[in-house]
């Protein structure tokens, strides 16, 4: 008995120590926004770039845009991780007008 509590209580330790490393943070697309996307888009206006509630909702539009840019955006493709696009790409859709 004594070794099955000590096996539960080593496996528990383990589970609650490593969760933090399954657990992911993830990418918090509105500070990523923040950071590399205000300066041109706003939230209402367009100011040197469309503004976020009128751009495109489709995921996959707002993706290669951010990927490969076009008139007058830069390529972020290769400064930014798939995890970090796809967390822009949620927020822009979270604040989207529909």
């Amino acid at each position: 008995m004594k070794k099955i509590t000590t096996a539960i209580a080593a496996i528990a330790t383990v589970a609650l120590l490593s969760s933090p490393a399954f657990a992911s943070d993830g990418v918090d697309g509105a500070k990523l926004f923040n950071k590399k996307c205000k300066m041109c888009h706003k939230m209402e206006k367009s100011r040197s770039a469309p503004a976020v509630q009128s751009m495109h909702t489709d995921a996959s539009i707002l993706s290669a845009k951010i990927s490969n840019g076009g008139k007058g955006m830069p390529k972020f493709g290769h400064k930014f991780s798939e995890e970090e696009i796809s967390a822009l790409v949620k927020y822009i859709q979270s604040n989207t007008k529909k």
